[in-house]
């Protein structure tokens, strides 16, 4: 039996799961869910290995994320934010499933637990006050505790993963 709301022709998500059909309250809602009850939101997150959802909240994301970066910084960095989270969250979810290695499920699902996180601080990397807020919000407590919870890992590897993560992209973001 499928989980709910997960059919062979629906991408209809399950309880905390980005619902296509209603895009734009979807969205607000899993952005307060996500800012308010973590630990809910990724305990109900289907732990399906399904792309599609998640994919299409990171292109949705992409869309507002632009629209700041288009106001903030210009027009390049704006066509950026459109084209860089899907494969920005491939990139990210790769040292998640290493540090997750002999949890319960797949790369899909630790990639699910990514994509979410990184949607949600897209808008917010624009605004400089509140840029590092987010990037600290989403990469230190959101990504590490999504993996805990779906891959069901020791806190202690998804916070060890969080940290070389977050020392790479440091080493990488130039000066």
């Amino acid at each position: 039996m499928a989980k709910r709301g997960y059919t062979r022709d629906t991408i209809r998500g399950g309880a905390s799961d980005w619902d296509v059909s209603r895009p734009f309250s979807s969205y607000l809602r899993l952005l307060s869910t996500l800012l308010v009850h973590p630990i809910r939101f990724f305990g109900l997150l289907p732990k399906v290995p399904d792309v599609r959802a998640p994919a299409l909240f990171l292109a949705f994301s992409g869309l507002p994320a632009a629209v700041v970066w288009f106001f903030f910084a210009g027009l390049y960095p704006a066509l950026v934010a459109l084209v860089l989270p899907l494969p920005l969250s491939v990139l990210l979810a790769g040292p998640y499933h290493l540090a997750a290695s002999g949890g319960r499920y797949g790369f899909g699902v630790t990639w699910r637990v990514v994509a979410y996180p990184l949607g949600f601080a897209l808008p917010f990397l624009a605004v400089p006050l509140v840029r590092w807020a987010a990037v600290a919000w989403a990469a230190a407590l959101l990504m590490p505790l999504g993996v805990v919870k779906a891959q069901e890992v020791p806190v202690w590897r998804a916070v060890v993963c969080a940290l070389v993560v977050a020392l790479l992209a440091v080493a990488a973001y130039p000066a």
